[in-house]
């Protein structure tokens, strides 16, 4: 008769592995909760700074195009921006382009027939005494008046519109004002614009907008100095 040797083997019980399974389960539900509300915050923080940027990029846009007008106009029911801007550069197709080159041409533009040498550079203002002034225009027509550039902003589906000459551009978006409501005015008189426009933060999901507490850019710009056109 031989022994025989029993080896004791030790496992979880049905209970224990039941406990453990739980909190294992409790666990990861956790970890995906938090993972979740920290993209959700990460989105808040991207949106409120990408709709800042664009409401920081309109004010320069349209800062830089008051300070190069003639004469600025502004109406607070519809909000709109207009300003005349005077031809600086030389471009294809105006009366002035010189097509009679000296040395090496310069490369033309793309479609620009004749080609004109001095497509690009800047234009040399003419200077007239008037009754009103001094007016000083850079390009003129064949009857001699001044050849402007014309630009609106507008509003537009809390999206506001850069309007150059016909050719529309969309450069911010979840806006909520240009202009403050009480401003109407002729900026050729006060010679300075005043803008006031409010963004929209998205911080939750579902496209809502949160609380806009600080969310109002202010600027001033100011008009183009003893250089206004008639």
């Amino acid at each position: 008769m031989k022994l025989s040797q029993i080896n004791n083997t030790k496992g979880f019980t049905l209970g224990e592995t039941m406990v453990a399974m739980g909190i294992a389960s409790f666990m990861l539900l956790a970890i995906i909760t938090a993972s979740i509300a920290l993209q959700k915050s990460f989105n808040a923080v991207d949106n409120y700074f990408a709709t800042q940027i664009q409401q920081i990029r309109i004010i320069e846009y349209l800062n830089r195009d008051v300070k190069r007008s003639y004469a600025v106009t502004s109406t607070g029911s519809p909000q709109k921006v207009t300003c005349t801007i005077p031809n600086y550069i030389i471009q294809c197709g105006d009366p002035d382009a010189n097509a009679t080159c000296t040395g090496t041409p310069p490369m033309p533009p793309s479609g620009c027939t004749p080609p004109g040498c001095n497509i690009g550079t800047r234009r040399n203002p003419t200077v007239k005494l008037s009754a009103n002034g001094v007016s000083v225009d850079y390009a003129l027509d064949a009857g001699g008046s001044p050849i402007t550039t014309t630009v609106d902003y507008s509003i537009s589906n809390q999206s506001i519109m850069r309007t150059e000459n016909g050719h529309l551009t969309t450069i911010a978006s979840s806006t909520d004002n240009l202009l403050p409501s009480w401003l109407d005015v002729d900026v050729s008189n006060t010679e300075y614009l005043s803008t006031s426009i409010t963004f929209l933060p998205i911080f939750i999901s579902g496209g809502a907008t949160a609380e806009r507490s600080g969310t109002t850019l202010f600027a001033t710009a100011y008009l183009r100095n003893l250089r206004r056109g008639n």
